[in-house]
Order: structure tokens, then sequence, then C-alpha cells
């Protein structure tokens, strides 16, 4: 569905097909969003190149998908700067946010599948003049999906040419993640979204059995608004004060929380890894790790950190560095892609 262009672009709702966590066919919501006609450069023959995007954490209602954001597009203002540069920009709510089903939040697989099959759905739309080359980013649980994606690319999608994977605050350590995030007075909420999420891909889970009074009153919120709402009326509680027994340590949330970061470290197209030094979501040095998996696996990784960045700023304080990045990996002859594998983890000067 076409939505009003302005600004020199034009924007379309868009459901398109992907693949859950078991192979199965499903829907999937998202938006495309190019340069209008005139705008944005000359289109080549081969298409205009393509920034898949996932976003970060919303919730898991269906109203909390970015493509039912009012006024449209609002909800991915930061990533529009893209479609000034002459770029398609596709973004997917993932499965079973905005469409029929439950969404697997931080799972990393389905997340990943709709990921590709949205910069897919956005060469089917003839208007958009999308291409094949793809950069794959993504933000904080968008961070899981974007390098999950750049790990399954080859085998899932082919056909797509991934010229490189950037990654800002991402979550791709879940289990570590989740352990510092505890230490924050609402950290129990992504705990809870977390364990919402095992409960999707595992039929046998009853997350209810699993979780207190209060617990059970927070899960209602989560179903019923979305994530902001969630993270207020979490102030002030512990995991001891939400679940029976801690998932973190607890059977089979912490296998299934560990099992994320395996999906996300592998062999891959260049990666950019962006992070906040005083990040209290993703903690910098977890991401540090992160870092370090991703450089033993042969992938070259650009690791820029930013000093006094938090979660929530880290996103515009990034943003020079990283459409620097992606007009080098779409260039015709691309430059060498920074590496910081061959020396220490340090700073951005």
């Amino acid at each position: 569905m076409p939505l009003t262009p302005s600004d020199g672009m034009a924007a379309w709702r868009i459901v398109y097909h992907t693949r859950d966590q078991n192979g199965a066919d499903v829907v999937a919501s998202g938006l495309v969003v190019a340069p209008s006609a005139g705008q944005g450069g000359p289109v080549l023959a081969s298409g205009r190149p393509v920034v898949a995007f996932g976003h970060g954490t919303t919730g898991v209602n269906d109203a909390c998908a970015p493509s039912r954001s009012n006024p449209p597009l609002s909800s991915i203002g930061g990533a529009l700067g893209l479609v000034t540069q002459g770029y398609v920009l596709a973004v997917t709510d993932y499965i079973g946010l905005g469409t029929p089903g439950e969404h697997a939040i931080y799972v990393a697989r389905p997340e990943a599948q709709a990921l590709l099959d949205v910069a897919r759905a956005a060469r089917a739309l003839p208007a958009a003049h999308a291409g094949g080359s793809v950069v794959i980013w993504g933000y904080s649980q968008g961070g899981q999906a974007a390098l999950a994606a750049g790990a399954l690319a080859a085998r899932y999608a082919p056909e797509l040419h991934i010229r490189g994977v950037a990654t800002t605050a991402p979550l791709a350590d879940v289990q570590n993640s989740l352990r510092s995030m505890l230490a924050a007075p609402n950290g129990v909420a992504y705990v809870l979204l977390a364990a919402f999420g095992v409960s999707v891909i595992d039929p046998g889970v009853r997350l209810s059995d699993d979780l207190t009074a209060q617990g059970e009153r927070l899960l209602s919120i989560a179903r019923e608004k979305c994530a902001v709402d969630l993270l207020v009326a979490s102030s002030g509680q512990t995991s001891a004060t939400v679940f029976v027994h801690d998932p973190l340590t607890t059977e089979p949330y912490a296998s299934v929380f560990a099992a994320q970061r395996t999906a996300v470290i592998a062999r891959m197209a260049p990666v950019l890894v962006l992070q906040g030094d005083i990040d209290d979501v993703i903690h910098q040095p977890v991401t540090d790790g992160v870092v370090r998996d991703l450089c033993a696996t042969g992938t070259e990784v650009a690791y820029h950190r930013y000093a006094i960045a938090d979660h929530r700023t880290v996103v515009d304080a990034s943003l020079p560095e990283m459409y620097s990045w992606i007009a080098d990996r779409f260039a015709a002859d691309p430059p060498p892609a920074p590496n910081i594998c061959a020396g220490p983890l340090a700073p951005r000067p």
C-alpha cells in the first residue's frame, strides 16, 4: 500500500512471505522507502542499492510494528537519511509483529530471515527500483537480526549481493546482555520479553507457569501495550519478583538464550559495529566480546566506540561513520574494509 510521498521520498507498506523458525512459510509486514522519481540520482541498470533495516525493541503487540506508526515513517526517522543518499530502505517489522501470530522476540533466525526477505520484497516493487546489492543494518534487537542475517545470507538468499553488515548497539550476546540489564531499574522487562520469545518457538513452554503474580501483570502489559509501557511498569521489579525461577539459569530458557550467540557469530561480509561506552542496555564490554568472536571467524570488522553515547544517542552519534562506511561498501570499486581484527579493541580516536 503506497504512503503519501514527502521530502523527495516514496514509501509503501508491504506484506511479504518469509519463513519462521521451523521453516514454515509465513507473512511479515514492513516498509519500503525509496527516492521519488527524479530524486536520489540516476537509477543504474542494476537498480538502486538496498539497505535492509532491522529495528530495535518496540514490543510484541501488533500496534508496536514500525509499519503501523502514526504519522507514517515516524518510527524510522533516523534511517531515512539513507534514502536521501539514493538508497532504497527496506524495513521489516519481523514475524508476528503487525501480522497474525506471535513475535519470537530476540530469536535470531526468524528475525534474520524476515530481514533478508524484506530486501527481496523490495525488488518486487517496480517503482522502488531496488537492486540486488544489499547492506544489512540493525539497531539493538535489529543488531542481532542483522548479524544473524549476515551469517545466514549465503545459504538463505544467495541471489542477494551482501556488501556489508552494520550493527548499532547490537543485542548479539543475549544471555550476557540480559544478565547485565538486570542491574538497571527496569531491566527485567527485557528478560520477560526474551522469555516470551522462547515461549513462541517452544510450544511446550507455558510462560505463565513460570511467572509470579507480578510477572503475570507485566506479561499482560507486554501483550496489550508496547515496550516503552512495559519498561515503565517494570521499574523497581527484579527477576525474583517477576519469575518463579530465574530464566537465565532455568531450562529451556537458558539454553535458548545461549544459542542465540551461535546464530550471529560466523564468517560473513565486512561488519561495522557501533557502540556507546555509556550504554546501560547493551554494555560495551559485552560488545567487545562479540567483536572478538567475529574476528576469530575471519570476518573483517570495523569497531567504532563513542565515549559519551548511550543506547539512545549512539544512533545519531554514529551516523556519519555509518554513512561513509555504507557508501564505501556500495562503491563500484570498494576500498578495503576497515578491520580492527589485526589490532587491539580500542576506542575510536
